[in-house]
């Protein structure tokens, strides 16, 4: 008689493997796919994965598309590895919100928000937005108890003496069927926000903007410095980070509980394309270390600078738009929000399709 590998086993050795192995063995057997839809095995499987980039190219007047990668090194050097792209074919261009566990949060102005998981190629759509103005900062997260939450920030607009609109933001637990109308937003924060330990961060008129996801209140943090030119929030080793364009060089600071500490200065006989090229996101490297994405602004690409070694490499990746952020591949499923009436689909066959 053969010897069968008992099941905890077989998950241990399936979550260290490759995602496209592993969706590759999906197709092998009904047994095999079983055991990776397993809860144990999404949960293990996500504390085992390596955090890799979104990127997401568009033009005004094309199709967009999403390129997933992986930073791979090699004897200091690093190169992307392309793992799947998807090509957006309807609607206006689409701005991150952020990505949680292997789930991409993704906003197009005036219209919707959608979640998507590239791995398992399905996405929901949330419910109708409550209003239709323009949000300027947005974020998306997870509470410690578990609730995945989208955060969309609007401020009131003037022109002319009037005003048009009103200060608030919008709360969407996925799984519910409305989003909640917050009286209150953070001043002077746009873009995205950085996601880490039950908060979402943004940078803002000198300060550190936090929404806290368990209370759904925001709170204020200091900031190293009011120096914000080519200024970043990021996370490094599991802690908030900030880029700071400073007087000498491009500075990395890390905070600890409320105060910061500079973990890194870039100067001009260290790295000077470096210093003339905007900060992109921090990606936690193999082996232990760090690296900086930036955008050289005079080639139009991508560099990887290595804050342990001093490495500095172009990446095979050149756009005339194009948004980042770092994302860390997963299996967990989309329909286990299902508790109301979702838009929910494969990818395929309506917003995105892979090739």
């Amino acid at each position: 008689m053969e010897d069968v590998l008992p099941e905890s086993v077989m998950l241990d050795v399936l979550s260290r493997l490759p995602v496209e192995a592993i969706i590759r063995f999906k197709r092998v057997c009904r047994k095999w796919r079983d055991l990776v839809s397993d809860p144990y095995f999404v949960r293990l499987h996500l504390s085992r994965s390596c955090e890799a980039l979104m990127i997401n190219k568009y033009c005004i007047g094309t199709q967009g598309r999403l390129d997933w990668v992986e930073m791979m090194e090699h004897e200091d050097k690093y190169h992307l590895h392309p793992l799947k792209s998807l090509i957006c074919v309807r609607g206006p261009p689409f701005s991150f919100v952020g990505s949680v566990n292997g789930l991409i949060c993704c906003y197009c102005p005036y219209f919707f928000v959608y979640i998507l998981n590239p791995v398992l190629e399905e996405y929901v759509i949330l419910p109708k937005l409550p209003f239709i103005n323009e949000i300027y900062s947005y974020g998306f997260g997870v509470s410690a108890a578990g609730k995945y939450k989208v955060i969309l920030c609007n401020r009131a607009a003037s022109f002319q003496n009037k005003v048009y609109g009103t200060d608030h933001t919008l709360v969407h637990t996925i799984g519910t069927n409305q989003w909640k109308v917050l009286e209150q937003t953070p001043n002077h924060t746009m873009g995205p926000g950085v996601f880490l330990n039950s908060h979402v961060y943004w940078l803002g008129d000198g300060q550190v903007y936090g929404f806290d996801l368990n209370t759904e209140t925001f709170e204020l943090f200091p900031s190293p410095g009011r120096h914000y030119r080519k200024s970043k929030l990021g996370v490094l080793k599991g802690r908030l980070s900030q880029t700071i364009f400073g007087s000498l060089g491009l500075e990395v600071w890390v905070m600890n509980g409320r105060t910061w500490y500079k973990e890194r200065t870039i100067r001009e006989n260290i790295s000077p394309v470096i210093l003339e090229s905007l900060p992109l996101c921090l990606i936690d490297g193999l082996k232990g270390t760090s690296i900086l994405i930036v955008h050289d602004e005079a080639t139009n690409k991508l560099l990887a600078y290595c804050l342990n070694t001093n490495a500095t490499l172009y990446l095979n990746c050149k756009a005339g738009y194009f948004r980042i952020m770092t994302y860390r591949p997963s299996f967990v499923k989309l329909h286990n929000f299902q508790r109301v009436n979702f838009t929910y689909d494969k990818v395929t066959k309506h917003h995105c399709y892979f090739f």
